[in-house]
């Protein structure tokens, strides 16, 4: 997770947890005449950090911010997954590719669907087996090329046929045929344009805003968020309650300012922590109270910059140091860019706030170069027929069609393409993924009008999208 030329001292992770490391004697008084920042800058750089987070999980190389992942590579943010391998599934098995997977078994190439089987390149599509370029489909059957349908079967870009004439149709296509799939996908974003599309996706919520809000109540402004309540400008949530500007966490209260992990109560401008509560400007932080400017402590109370103080003299130290910090303009905001151990080309950022190398240099934020180890020529010609590629490749390299970086593939994977009968990917796997990411609308709100009542709606879909735009009640009315 952290590039080769970071100054952090970085353990793998069995050796993290056999090092008899002591997190207080890191400790140090408090610097008044010294920015925050960077005091807990050089606190973090003191502390060994785990390469990945892969909690609690069984034969899963690569895999970071994860929990209860078993036979798994190269997947993040996920938890209890199985059998996985690139991209962010949940509760999940045998699902490769993916981009928040929820409750799938068999899929490839899908983003933001739930409850799947045995489905290929589809999009928002919820309770439903063998879909094929399917996008908006709810609890559908055997469709190919649909948009926009529900409870259906047997459908080919949203013409109904028979079960005989479906299969017949079916047993023409070859997934392997990159002539078939240009045809498919061509043939699915045409019919996109033809149907119209919810202003906001939202089930079973009320008084929200935002996107792919599920079983919310007053929650705004927030996108991909499951059972929240009372919460805003959050994103990939569940179980929040009273919670503001969260990402990638769970089952949190009363939390603002904070990212990963979950089951934390009143901690604020703070990452990864874990069983938490009355947590500021920490990091890595399990079963802590009353904890300001930490890093790396468990079952710890009354810490300043790891350094263990009574009751009475936290408290009495705690309100001076805010209102330094405030003097200083540092209060009240998460970490700043500039003490990331990590290249911003290199970090989630990039992925939905994307900048140039000019871009981010003029700010003075750190960028990746290429490593030229990483461009080498491919060393085998991969047969289209997946039945006809060796178990050698796993032995080879392959480079990207698109940025020339190397990759490979490796035997679980192998074999999950041969029983699916799909083609070997001709991308990077973080090509893949930033693929998967441009089909999604960005992650911010217009204001527009309803392209069939003309009413005021507030949607994720850009005022120049190509797509027809319906308010809800419209929306509803198509089905």
């Amino acid at each position: 997770m952290y590039p080769q030329e970071s100054t952090y001292k970085v353990y793998a992770q069995d050796v993290w947890r056999q090092d008899n490391w002591d997190a207080l004697s890191a400790g140090r008084p408090y610097d008044f005449n010294r920015s925050f920042f960077k005091q807990f800058q050089e606190l973090m750089k003191a502390m060994p950090r785990m390469g990945l987070h892969n909690i609690n999980s069984e034969n899963s190389e690569y895999c970071n911010y994860t929990g209860d992942v078993k036979n798994s590579y190269l997947i993040f943010g996920s938890v209890y997954s199985e059998d996985c391998y690139y991209g962010s599934p949940y509760y999940s098995k045998n699902c490769v590719d993916t981009l928040v997977l929820r409750e799938c078994e068999w899929c490839y190439e899908c983003v933001d669907c739930r409850k799947l089987y045995n489905c290929f390149y589809c999009q928002d599509c919820t309770n439903s087996d063998f879909l094929l370029y399917s996008f908006d489909l709810q609890g559908c059957s055997e469709c190919i090329g649909c948009a926009g349908l529900r409870r259906k079967k047997y459908c080919i870009f949203n013409k109904q046929y028979t079960k005989e004439e479906y299969m017949k149709q079916k047993k023409t296509l070859d997934l392997c045929n990159p002539e078939h799939h240009l045809r498919l996908n061509a043939e699915l974003e045409k019919l996109k344009k033809e149907v119209p599309h919810r202003a906001m996706l939202a089930t079973n919520s009320e008084n929200v805003s935002g996107s792919h809000v599920f079983h919310s109540k007053n929650t705004f402004e927030s996108f991909f968020a499951d059972r929240c309540e009372d919460c805003s400008y959050c994103a990939q949530v569940v179980d929040l309650k009273d919670c503001h500007d969260n990402n990638y966490t769970e089952e949190n209260e009363l939390c603002y300012e904070y990212l990963g992990m979950y089951g934390t109560r009143r901690t604020f401008f703070s990452l990864f922590c874990r069983q938490t509560d009355e947590t500021y400007y920490s990091d890595f932080i399990i079963n802590c109270s009353n904890i300001f400017g930490c890093s790396n402590l468990k079952n710890k109370k009354y810490c300043i910059l790891n350094k263990q103080y009574t009751r009475k003299e936290y408290e009495e130290l705690l309100p001076r140091i805010i209102e330094q910090m405030k003097s200083n303009g540092e209060w009240g905001e998460f970490f700043p860019i500039s003490i990331s151990p990590f290249p911003y080309n290199d970090s989630v950022a990039q992925e939905y706030f994307p900048l140039t190398e000019a871009q981010v240099r003029k700010y003075g934020w750190k960028w990746k170069k290429n490593d030229e180890k990483e461009f080498q020529p491919q060393t085998i010609q991969v047969p289209q027929n997946i039945n006809e590629v060796p178990e050698s490749i796993c032995y080879e390299i392959l480079s990207c069609k698109v940025t020339g970086r190397n990759y490979r593939i490796i035997p679980q994977e192998l074999a999950f393409y041969k029983k699916m009968n799909l083609p070997i990917p001709q991308k990077h796997p973080d090509q893949r993924h930033r693929e998967r990411i441009e089909k999604r609308n960005p992650r911010r709100l217009w204001k527009r009008k309803c392209d069939k009542c003309k009413k005021e709606i507030l949607t994720s879909n850009p005022p120049d999208s190509l797509f027809k735009v319906y308010c809800e009640e419209c929306y509803l009315k198509t089905l």
